[in-house]
C-alpha cells in the first residue's frame, strides 16, 4: 500500500473535527459530536495543554501535581480545543444542553467513560486519514 494513502491526514478535518455520532436522545434525535484531532495538525490542542499547564510547570517537573487537578486540566483542555460542538445532548432529565466549553468539562466530569470514548477517537489517527473521508464523502 502506498504510505501516503496509509498515513496522509486531511488537514482541515484533523483542525474542524469530524462528526461523531454515538446513539439517540430521549426524542430520537442522532447525539454527536464534532471533535478535532488531539494532536496533529490542531495547534489550538497543543496550545491549550501549553496554556493551562504553565502555572504548574514546576510541580509536572517535580512529579507533585494532584492527580484530579491535573485529570480537570485535560478535560478542560479537551473541551476547548478538540470539542468543536455537539448536538442532541441532554442533562439528566432530559432538557437540551447547549454546547459550551464549560459544559463539555462538566459532562466529560459527570460521565467520564463519555470522555474516555470521545479521547480514544480524537486520537485515533485513521478517522482523520484523507482516503478514508474520501471514501466517505463519495458514499
Amino acid at each position: 500500500m502506498n504510505l501516503f494513502k496509509q498515513f496522509a491526514t486531511d488537514p482541515r478535518a484533523e483542525k474542524e473535527g469530524i462528526r461523531f455520532e454515538i446513539g439517540v436522545n430521549s426524542k430520537g434525535e442522532t447525539i454527536a459530536f464534532q471533535i478535532a484531532r488531539a494532536g496533529g495538525q490542531n495547534v489550538r490542542y497543543l496550545k491549550a495543554i501549553e496554556a493551562k499547564t504553565k502555572p504548574y510547570r514546576m510541580q509536572i517537573q517535580a512529579g507533585t501535581l494532584d492527580n484530579e487537578l491535573a485529570a480537570r486540566l485535560m478535560r478542560e483542555v479537551f473541551a476547548e480545543s478538540v470539542v468543536i460542538g455537539w448536538e442532541g445532548v441532554e442533562d439528566e432529565s432530559g432538557k437540551p444542553l447547549t454546547y459550551s466549553p464549560e459544559a463539555a468539562a462538566t459532562l466529560f466530569e459527570k460521565l467520564p467513560e463519555l470522555y474516555a470514548l470521545l479521547q480514544e477517537q480524537a486520537q485515533n489517527v485513521a478517522l482523520y486519514r484523507k482516503d478514508v473521508l474520501d471514501s466517505v464523502a463519495k458514499n
